[in-house]
């Protein structure tokens, strides 16, 4: 049977409380829960804004939304690990050779910037209201094609992967219904007064170190003898480690053992069978130390419909990767025992970062930085496989809220523009987003959302009702036109694109 994706829309656009600045009721989101998502189609929705949380997905409202987050991915295969991400490196890497020992007593007396990954929480709690309210979907479902479509394109014909993925752009059109772009008083723009921030200028990045400048001085005198600085500067170039070179620096004799293994969550393998109990004892560790939670909060199966039960399908192709694309465990084995999961969905373009815990107990190890960084070398051995695949998804940046800037710090990245859905290296984004927090990031005021609906793009999304898919046209046609219904689904179209939205199917 064909693999479809099935959805039901929330458009209620509800109040909640925010994890960052900790109002009660400044949270904004639109949401889906997902029966079955394909991976193309889960790629085009978090290249929207899109993100997921067990099975329930959401799209946070920027426009109204107290602290605005940005998607952001890491171009994984331009990735230069910095200076104080080495030292973590090197940090493990002295814990396995046994010169190092970790603090097991020690109390954590404050949550470090690298866990706090609130949003995904909060999402959670959005995830639990919603799995009550959903419906039942029995798979096997037919579709009706109204007489006379000239598209005369039925739902099983639907193409998938690379067909999905090269379907032909619509851009240069006008399309219909569409929201302006944000217009920016330039002038102002430019005299706007920022606040002074505690760190390097935005605009002129990071002040030189006197060992940078000494260098430069060096060269300069070289330089003036004479002397060609170009081999010089190449040399030192050829030199510089590769994240894969600290990962494989460890040598064999090392007194610890650290071994990371991925096993498939949905549908569960024999692998994640036989070790999921500890996984779930290791996240009750996490939950309970590092974000406060209650054991009631951190039940088996809470953890189970937030970190394992995925609405992703398992796809498996000649162009990708041999272990498959879907949703996984990363997971971290030091000894025998489990001591850190990354929870990734591996997609066609990239890896995406779903949620990443460990065990407290070695919480010295930064293993949070750590885990982050073997995902990114993780998405460029992927890449060697799968060349589509170059990209590792963080999840999102809020620039307003100073401990989750972290993200940031994995250069090169990029962040998604909230209205024309393009990417943008963030270091030219910050100076905008330190002067509206909520900003359009696309320089370019008449570039526009090229994957913006029409109404005969509305009218051809794929409906369920009454156990049978037909396009919304027939279904409008079948209980009749309500002006409220059409707004709706104008609004998910609008928020999941006109592509997706032929392809997903939109349960009534």
């Amino acid at each position: 049977m064909m693999k479809r994706s099935i959805i039901e829309y929330y458009a209620e656009n509800e109040r909640y409380k925010c994890g960052y600045c900790k109002k009660p009721d400044s949270n904004y989101s639109h949401g889906l829960w997902a029966h079955t998502m394909t991976v193309s189609d889960y790629q085009d929705l978090i290249d929207r804004g899109w993100r997921r949380s067990g099975k329930y997905c959401y799209k946070p409202s920027l426009d109204v939304i107290c602290c605005p987050m940005y998607t952001i991915r890491c171009r994984a295969l331009d990735f230069k690990p910095s200076k104080s991400q080495k030292k973590v490196f090197k940090r493990v890497n002295k814990f396995l050779m046994g010169q190092d020992e970790v603090s097991s007593g020690e109390k954590l007396k404050s949550k470090s910037c690298e866990d706090m990954t609130v949003d995904d929480i909060e999402a959670r709690e959005q995830y639990i209201e919603t799995t009550r309210h959903h419906h039942n979907i029995n798979m096997d479902i037919p579709f009706i094609e109204e007489e006379g479509d000239p598209r005369n394109e039925k739902c099983h014909d639907i193409k998938r992967d690379k067909e999905i993925v090269n379907q032909p752009s619509t851009s240069g059109t006008i399309r219909e219904n569409e929201k302006p772009p944000l217009k920016i008083d330039e002038e102002n723009y430019k005299n706007t007064k920022t606040k002074k921030v505690v760190g390097p200028d935005p605009v002129k990045g990071p002040c030189k170190k006197a060992k940078q400048l000494r260098k430069e001085r060096m060269l300069e005198k070289l330089k003036k003898k004479g002397v060609d600085i170009t081999s010089i500067e190449n040399s030192n170039k050829s030199k510089e480690k590769k994240i894969e070179d600290f990962i494989n620096e460890l040598p064999t004799e090392a007194k610890r053992k650290l071994e990371v293994k991925l096993v498939r969550t949905a549908p569960p393998s024999p692998e994640w069978l036989a070790s999921s109990k500890e996984s779930h004892q290791v996240y009750v560790k996490y939950q309970m130390t590092v974000h406060g939670d209650r054991p009631d909060k951190c039940t088996e199966p809470k953890f189970h419909d937030f970190l394992v039960h995925s609405p992703l399908l398992e796809e498996y192709s000649e162009m990708g990767p041999p272990c498959g694309y879907g949703s996984f465990h990363q997971q971290y084995w030091l000894e025998g025992k489990i001591i850190a999961v990354g929870v990734l969905d591996i997609l066609p373009k990239c890896v995406s970062s779903v949620y990443f815990f460990y065990d407290p107990e070695y919480r010295n190890l930064t293993l949070g930085t750590y885990g982050a960084l073997r995902e990114i070398e993780f998405s460029r051995h992927l890449h060697s496989l799968c060349p589509d695949l170059k990209y590792y998804y963080m999840g999102f940046y809020i620039h307003s809220c100073q401990k989750m800037r972290y993200k940031g710090n994995y250069f090169p990245s990029d962040l998604l523009c909230p209205e024309t859905y393009k990417w943008f290296p963030i270091k030219d984004c910050i100076p905008k987003l330190e002067l509206v927090p909520n900003s359009r990031l696309d320089p370019d005021l008449d570039s526009i959302d090229e994957n913006f609906p029409t109404e005969s793009d509305v009218n051809y999304i794929p409906v369920l009702y009454k156990g049978e898919v037909m396009r919304y046209k027939l279904y409008r046609r079948k209980v009749g036109k309500k002006n409220e219904e059409f707004e709706e689904i104008q609004e998910y179209a609008r928020l999941v694109g006109a592509k997706t939205a032929k392809t997903l199917i939109f349960v009534k």
